[in-house]
């Protein structure tokens, strides 16, 4: 039962929902204190919503392997500010990649 793959992604699975259903919530809460009428707040928070769903996939994929570490508060916070800032990790780990593309390892 330890050897189990899918136990190792229980930790970064729920850092993962844990922050977006509270990033979500932070959506809401600045959606509808911007903006003079509906339409506007409605479209800040849809816009919002989409931007944390799509920097969950993405830091998930990012960091499931590596993620080793039990759930924790202060790993609770870091997964939330993760995925509003998940541009800066993808493009860091593209610019990685093609690094290690254009220059492989001499041996």
């Amino acid at each position: 039962m330890d050897d189990d793959p899918l136990l190792k992604l229980i930790s970064p699975l729920l850092g993962a929902v844990i922050a977006v259903i509270v990033s979500v919530m932070l959506a809401a809460t600045v959606a509808g204190n911007i903006g003079d009428d509906y339409s506007t707040r409605a479209s800040i928070y849809t816009f919002a919503v989409l931007w944390v769903l799509a920097g969950a996939v993405v830091v998930f994929m990012l960091a499931h392997r590596g993620e080793t570490k039990s759930l924790s508060v202060g790993r609770v916070l870091l997964w939330i500010a993760s995925i509003w800032l998940w541009p800066v990790f993808a493009l860091r780990a593209y610019h990685q990649k093609r690094t290690e593309r254009e220059d492989p390892p001499r041996d």
